[in-house]
């Protein structure tokens, strides 16, 4: 199942809202691109354990930073690798309920490090693995830089391959868009 909706907030925020309903006290969580640790903070608020991914010593160092100021440090794994090995980092009897990608480049960084299409099918597919009987798997995904537009067209060709029966897909859409804008999908396990 597809749906599409439009939105006067954030992606962000609309993915924080999304995934809220699936987080409980014990909820395993991924952040797979921690950047800054926005994202990261938010899952350690609500969950048991949370790992979180990112090739950059700066974004874990920023993470980690975030973590400690709101005193939510204790149940995180940051782990400095790249998002498509989350596979061998997390047990796969550990399933996760949510599992948030912002994808692109680290903010106020070196904006030429960006994930790449390659690494980020295959950490999907990963996520999917991972993913819980009740889980969402939220993406953010960025066309308006270099290589942000074949990542794009890569998630989007990865969903519509999907299952319906098994994974129920949306696409939040800000209300301002334009062609470079940010979207956001949410796939849901409805096994």
């Amino acid at each position: 199942m597809l749906s599409t909706r439009f939105t006067q907030h954030s992606l962000v925020t609309e993915a924080h809202k999304s995934i809220q309903p699936y987080l409980s006290e014990q909820s395993i969580s991924i952040d797979a691109t921690m950047g800054n640790g926005h994202d990261t903070l938010f899952l350690a608020r609500r969950s048991l354990k949370v790992y979180a991914f990112d090739i950059q010593e700066n974004a874990i160092n920023a993470t980690r930073t975030r973590l400690k100021k709101n005193s939510c440090s204790a149940n995180v794994s940051l782990l400095l690798t790249g998002h498509e090995t989350m596979s061998q980092h997390i047990n796969s009897e550990e399933k996760a309920d949510a599992i948030l990608f912002n994808l692109g480049y680290l903010p106020h960084a070196d904006t030429s490090i960006i994930t790449q299409e390659k690494t980020t099918l295959t950490a999907l597919d990963d996520a999917l693995k991972l993913l819980s009987a009740k889980g969402i798997l939220s993406i953010i995904a960025y066309p308006g830089h270099c290589g942000g537009q074949a990542e794009l067209q890569a998630i989007i060709h990865w969903y519509q391959r999907l299952d319906s029966s098994h994974f129920a897909v949306s696409i939040i859409r800000s209300t301002h868009e334009k062609p470079d804008s940010p979207r956001l999908f949410t796939i849901q396990n409805s096994q």
